[in-house]
C-alpha cells in the first residue's frame, strides 16, 4: 500500500492490514444492522448498572420461547451470569439470564444465549443472611433445562422421582440448602458451578414444609437460621469534646454472641458532628442524634444521643449475650462510658422467675454468671444492675439447646 492508501485507510478506520479491514468492516456492518433491524431492543440493562442496545433473535414466538439470542457490540462488557432487564411495550420488565457466549472467528460482535427468568428465589446462606436472585426454575414436569443446558455441557446429576432444576447466577450455595417455591419445599442435592463460570446449575429434590420455620407466604425456608442481630446502647447521653472522634459505646451481638459485623455512624446534624477523613468528629457544642447502622443490614439500626461540649454525663449498660440456652451459663458485665467505681456498684438482680438464676456475682469487675433452668422452661428474663442508685436493665431470652 502507498503512503496515501495507508493514510486514508487509517482516517476512515478501515485498518492497516487485510484482517483489520475485514474485522472493522464487520463491526460497521453490525452497527448498521443494529441501527436498522426491527429486532433491535433499546434501553436494555443488566443489574450491575450497564445500559445498552442489542438485537434479540429467536426462531419462535417470544411469548412462548424461553431461549433467545442477544447480539451486542464488542465494547459492551457483559458477563455470563448477568441478569438482564428487558422493558416491554406494556411497561413490564422481564428478567433474562446470560448463560452462554458464542465464540466468533472475527469477533465483530458478541452473541449470548439468554433464558427468561421465571422466579425470584430467596434463601438463607451459610452466614445466616437472606439472599435472593432471579433464576430459571423448572420442575420435572417441564424440564427445558434438562433438554438444553445439561445436554450442552454433559452434566450428570442424580435425579429423584420428583425433582426440580435451577439455573441462576453463581452464588455460594451449599448442599442441603432449602427453598420454598410456590408453596412447595425443595432441597439441594447437587450443583455444578464449574462447567460454565458465572452461573450455577442446581438439582433439587422435593422436601416437606416445616410449618414452624418455613415462611411459605414470603417463599423463604429455614427462617430459624437467620442471624438475629441485637444492638444494645446506654440509656443516657454520651458526651464528647470538640474535635474528638465520636466513638459511642454500644454492644452488637449476633445470635447472642459478640459480633464484628461492620457498622456505620450517621449524623443527623452536620453542624455538630461531621464525617472528616472517614471518621465521625465532633465540631461544635450541642446535642445530636447519631444513627448506628449495620452496613450489610441497614434495616438494623439504633439512635444514640450524643452531647458535644460541657460536662460529660455518665451512662452504663449491661454487656452480654441476648439469649441463653437451657442449662447453660452466660457472663454479663456492667460497662460504663467511663471507669466504674466499685463503691457505687450495688450488684445484680433478676426479676422473680423460674427461668434462670444468678450463680455468682463478681463485685470487682461488675459481672455476674447466669444459669438457665434445665426444666425446658422457655421465655424472657430481665437482669438488673444497680449503679450509683440508677437501675440498668437487659432483657435476656431463654432458648432451647438446638437454637
Amino acid at each position: 500500500m502507498s503512503y496515501l492508501d495507508v493514510y486514508f485507510s487509517r482516517i476512515n478506520h478501515m485498518g492497516d492490514t487485510t484482517a483489520e479491514r475485514i474485522r472493522n468492516g464487520g463491526i460497521r456492518s453490525f452497527e448498521k444492522w443494529k441501527a436498522e433491524s426491527p429486532h433491535t431492543v433499546r434501553d436494555l440493562s443488566v443489574e450491575r448498572g450497564i445500559y445498552f442496545d442489542g438485537i434479540i433473535l429467536t426462531s419462535k414466538d417470544k411469548e412462548y420461547e424461553k431461549i433467545m439470542f442477544l447480539n451486542v457490540s464488542n465494547n459492551i462488557p457483559l458477563l455470563i451470569g448477568d441478569i438482564m432487564n428487558w422493558k416491554l411495550d406494556d411497561g413490564n420488565i422481564e428478567k433474562w439470564i446470560l448463560v452462554q457466549e458464542e465464540k466468533k472467528v472475527n469477533g465483530t460482535y458478541k452473541t449470548f444465549w439468554i433464558i427468561r427468568c421465571n422466579y425470584l428465589l430467596k434463601w438463607v446462606d451459610g452466614d445466616g443472611h437472606v439472599q435472593q436472585s432471579w433464576s430459571y426454575f423448572v420442575s420435572s414436569l417441564d424440564s427445558k433445562i434438562k433438554g438444553n443446558f445439561r445436554t450442552w455441557h454433559s452434566l450428570i446429576t442424580p435425579q429423584p422421582n420428583k425433582y426440580a432444576e435451577i439455573l441462576m447466577p453463581r452464588y455460594p450455595i451449599n448442599r442441603s440448602t432449602n427453598f420454598i417455591v410456590e408453596e412447595e419445599a425443595w432441597t439441594v442435592v447437587e450443583y455444578d458451578h464449574t462447567s460454565v463460570p458465572g452461573v450455577i446449575y442446581i438439582s433439587l429434590t422435593e422436601d416437606k414444609i416445616n410449618s414452624i420455620y418455613d415462611d411459605v407466604k414470603n417463599n423463604l425456608a429455614e427462617t430459624d437460621r437467620i442471624t438475629q442481630y441485637d444492638l444494645s446502647i446506654p440509656s443516657l447521653i454520651q458526651s464528647f469534646n470538640i474535635n474528638e472522634i465520636i466513638q459511642p459505646k454500644f454492644t452488637l451481638t449476633a445470635n447472642g454472641a459478640p459480633s464484628d459485623e461492620p457498622v456505620v455512624l450517621i449524623t443527623t446534624n452536620k453542624s455538630i458532628a461531621r464525617n472528616i477523613n472517614g471518621q465521625l468528629t465532633a465540631i461544635a457544642n450541642g446535642t445530636v442524634d447519631i444513627i448506628v447502622q449495620l452496613v450489610n443490614h441497614p434495616e438494623i439500626q439504633k439512635i444514640i444521643q450524643i452531647q458535644v461540649g460541657g460536662e460529660k454525663e455518665f451512662s452504663a449498660y449491661i454487656e452480654g449475650k441476648a439469649a441463653i440456652r437451657l442449662g447453660c451459663k452466660n457472663e454479663y458485665i456492667l460497662k460504663g462510658t467511663s471507669d466504674l467505681s466499685i463503691e457505687s456498684f450495688t450488684g445484680f438482680t433478676l426479676e422473680a422467675t423460674k427461668l434462670a438464676k444468678i450463680e455468682k456475682i463478681n463485685i470487682t469487675n461488675c459481672s455476674c454468671i447466669i444459669k438457665a433452668n434445665e426444666d425446658n422452661e422457655l421465655g424472657k428474663i430481665i437482669l438488673h444492675a444497680m449503679y450509683n442508685n440508677i437501675d440498668y436493665a437487659k432483657e435476656i431470652e431463654v432458648i432451647p439447646l438446638w437454637r
